[in-house]
Formats: C-alpha cells, structure tokens, sequence
C-alpha cells in the first residue's frame, strides 16, 4: 500500500472519527482534519495549502512527489540529535507515530503525543511491573528472539518470558572486550532460565551501513548498527516469518536512569533543598565537567519538547523522556517483513507504572528504579536485579572508524550539512580523527553529523533522487 487516503480542507465535514485502514483514524472538521494512530505502524502524511494525503510508505511519497528538504528539523537534528517530533527532514512531510494524533489545516500542522494515555489503559491501579512486562509480550510467535544484554531490563525481560520454550538469547558483544562481566551475567540469566543462548561478536566492519530493505524515516544513530544487528537476528530466525525480537529499549529512560535533573527538579518542588543540592552533586559527579554540566540537559529539554512553565517540572521533563523512548523504539517499524520487533518497556501500562512512582522519593539510595528492582528481586525470588553495571559497545564503533575513516571522512565532506554549511567540515573531520585514533569518546555531534548524512544516502538510493532541493 502507498496513498491511503486523499482529502481537502473543509470539504465533506465528518466530525465523527472514521477509521481509514485498521489503526488510522480521522475526523474532517469543517476547516481541518484529525488525524489519531491507534495501531503499531507508522503513518505518513504530506500536507499542502489547500489539501492533504495520507501514506504508508515513506518511500513512494517521496519518490511520488521529491519534496524539498526541511532544513530547520536538519539543523535541530545535528544540534539535538533524535527528538521527539511529527516533523521529518522533508518539507511538509510529517510523520504519525502510534498513540499520536496530528491536526491539520491550511496553517500548517501540529501533534499530540501522549503515549500513556491509550485508552486500554484508563485505570488508576497498577499491576505488578512483572505481570505487565509479560503481557506485553504476544504469545502468539513461534519463534522469540531476546536482546539479553545482561542489563537491569533486558534481564526483566528474560524472566517475563521464563517458561516458554521458544525463546533464543542474544548478546551483542564487543570484539575488543568479549569476555565483559555483562556478557557472563547474561550466559548465567540465560541458563537458569532454560534458554538457547549465543554471543554474537559485531563485526566493526558491518557497522554504519543501513539495510537496503529497511526504510527508516528519521536520522538517528540506531542506524549505526542496524545492517550487522539485522544479519545476526536473520541467522537466528533462520527463514521463519513469524518471529518476533524482543529487548529492553527504553527502559533507561522512562526509570530516569543514569541520573537525571528530574528528581533534584521534584525536591526543590517540595522544598527538600539540601537533598536538592546533595542530588546535583551526584549529577556533576556522573557527568563531570564541572558544577555546570547538567545544566546541559537545558539543551536536552530544548530538544526534546517546547519549554513552558509547569507546576511541576520533574513531571513535565519524565513525562518528555517517556515520549522520547516511544518516539526512538517506533524507528524499528520499517525492518521489513521477515520479523517484528516488540518493546515491552514503552507499553503503556509499563509507561503509567513508571509515572506512578515520584521521582524524588528514593533520591537517598541514589536510584530513582529502586522500587522497580525490589520489586522485581521480589516477585522472582532473585538478586538478578541488584546488580547496576551495563556493558557498552565503545570499542567496536572506534574500531569501525579507524576502518572506515576515508569513507565517512568524504561522506561528512560531500554531505547535505556541508553543502548548506550547517556545520563545519574541520571541525567534523578533526572530531572523527580523534576518535579513530581513540583518543577520546565519539563526540555527540560527530554522531549526529553522521546519522543525518547515512540517512540522507540511504535515501538517495532508495527514491533514486541524486540531490535533494533545500526548502525555505
């Protein structure tokens, strides 16, 4: 399917919501229209003065109608990096995740994001977080695959699929530190829940490159790694089409974990000033650069949602890093249609159990998911939870510059955010050289650049247009 749906502004009003295909809803009001996802796939919408049209594939929009680029949302992108939005980098091409809702009219469009408002989940009583975790996970597969990266949520996840006799286990692990202590935590989780378990090394070579099957709609460093990721999942499923890939993305952000302002923000709300400070210390602490690094995540409130005043400021900035976490996991959706990816963290109900639990409350034990690993330590009769240790795949992405140094060195040269000077190719450069050399950790911007230039590659190859038009 491509061009769903086709309709103008103020023409046949229908303020009852009418379902388009299963999952896409829409209202015609008498001079716009609403438009609600309630299903699991992405929705595409190009929006012009007079009309609108609705998409399922991003690819034959842009191929229909070679839309010019949006040079506001490449820039934001390179600055913040991924961030929450219905913007895309086309000009008035606009994306509509699921559980969002777009309003359009002839002024232009705005949207709705609430993901932990779905309607099944209305209630105010929650289950335990280990009930909720297994029933986000279909029953219905023949064949599940388990990011198992030994992880406080990936290692949840194992043990909401205990029983089951499906189940593979997966660990990414680094070519340059493969014996990690998570990666043994992770065989030790595996085996004494009865799973099949292998450790799949990355191959520095297979990384920043994008699948040619996969239409990934956003810049976004998941793109990274997704060509080597993809391979290991297919030799796992080996030919099945019903298999479903599960891990623990967004579990980091909707339990506000590593530290972040959200609880010093609650306690100076509720007038704790001194554990407000003694939390802003920890904050300097973990990461450094002086008493003035967290004020970096000013920059992260800018990026990831408009700034207002709010009667409570940690609920506002929690609630914007759970619209983050949804907004990154819905990237997943284009894979193709050998397997499907299942995030049981960004559910709602897990999403509603997160809200639940205020931030400042457990600031002295110095974790604010404290109460999810007690309780999960709890329900499973383990300490598998108490552990706070996750391994990193540094080392196999230095590795992949120091290989790929000339290629992504001209990819940053002949790139959209050169050529529109958006950025400063020797500033780029000098950053990639130091991270070949290994000298210093992958500057933020660097990966941003890159994400934003792969992707537009990416896309040139698949809608077969060689230069993109820069719009106003």
């Amino acid at each position: 399917m491509t061009q769903i749906f086709k309709a103008g502004y103020g023409s046949a009003a229908a303020p009852t919501a009418q379902e388009i295909v299963p999952g896409l809803q829409i209202r015609l009001l008498r001079d716009a229209a609403v438009l609600t996802n309630t299903g699991s796939e992405v929705f595409y919408v190009r929006a012009a003065s007079a009309s609108f049209s609705i998409w399922t594939s991003l690819k034959h929009l842009l191929k229909s109608i070679r839309p010019a680029l949006n040079p506001g949302y490449l820039r934001h992108h390179l600055h913040f990096g991924e961030t929450a939005t219905h913007a895309t980098a086309w000009r008035d091409v606009f994306q509509l995740v699921p559980n969002a809702a777009l309003s359009l009219n002839a002024g232009g469009c705005s949207w709705s994001f609430e993901p932990w408002r779905q309607a099944q989940c209305g209630n105010t009583s929650f289950d335990h977080p280990a009930v909720l975790l297994k029933q986000a996970i279909p029953d219905s597969a023949s064949t599940v695959v388990l990011e198992l990266s030994g992880g406080t949520d990936s290692t949840a996840i194992a043990h909401a699929l205990s029983g089951r006799h499906d189940v593979l286990a997966i660990t990414w692990a680094d070519p340059l530190f493969p014996g990690s202590c998570d990666v043994e935590h992770a065989k030790r989780v595996a085996g004494k829940l009865g799973f099949e378990h292998r450790v799949a090394t990355l191959s520095p070579g297979g990384l920043f490159e994008v699948p040619a099957q996969f239409e990934p709609d956003r810049p976004s460093v998941s793109l990274f790694m997704m060509a080597e990721r993809d391979r290991l999942v297919r030799d796992a499923i080996d030919g099945r089409t019903d298999a479903i890939v599960v891990n623990g993305h967004g579990g980091d952000h909707i339990f506000l974990d590593p530290p972040s302002p959200v609880p010093m923000l609650d306690l100076l709300f509720h007038a704790r000033f001194r554990e407000a400070l003694r939390y802003y210390r920890t904050l300097v602490e973990f990461h450094g650069g002086g008493v003035l690094a967290p004020l970096r995540y000013r920059r992260v409130g800018r990026g990831i949602g408009r700034s207002s005043l709010s009667l409570t400021p940690g609920k506002r900035l929690h609630r914007r890093l759970i619209q983050q976490a949804c907004y990154e996991n819905a990237i997943w959706s284009r894979l193709g249609p050998q397997y499907r990816l299942v995030h049981p963290f960004t559910c709602p109900a897990m999403l509603n159990y997160a809200l639940s639990i205020a931030p400042h409350e457990h600031v002295g034990q110095g974790q604010s998911r404290l109460p999810f690993r007690t309780a999960m330590n709890d329900y499973h009769q383990t300490e598998d939870f108490s552990r706070i240790s996750k391994g990193h795949l540094t080392g196999a992405f230095q590795r992949a510059i120091q290989l790929k140094e000339e290629i992504l060195a001209a990819l940053l040269e002949r790139g959209i955010g050169a050529k529109h000077k958006m950025y400063r190719v020797e500033d780029m450069q000098r950053a990639l050289r130091a991270a070949a050399l290994g000298s210093t950790e992958i500057h933020p911007q660097l990966m941003n650049a890159l994400s934003l230039e792969l992707f537009m590659q990416h896309w040139s190859r698949l809608s077969g247009v060689a230069r993109w038009q820069i719009g106003s």
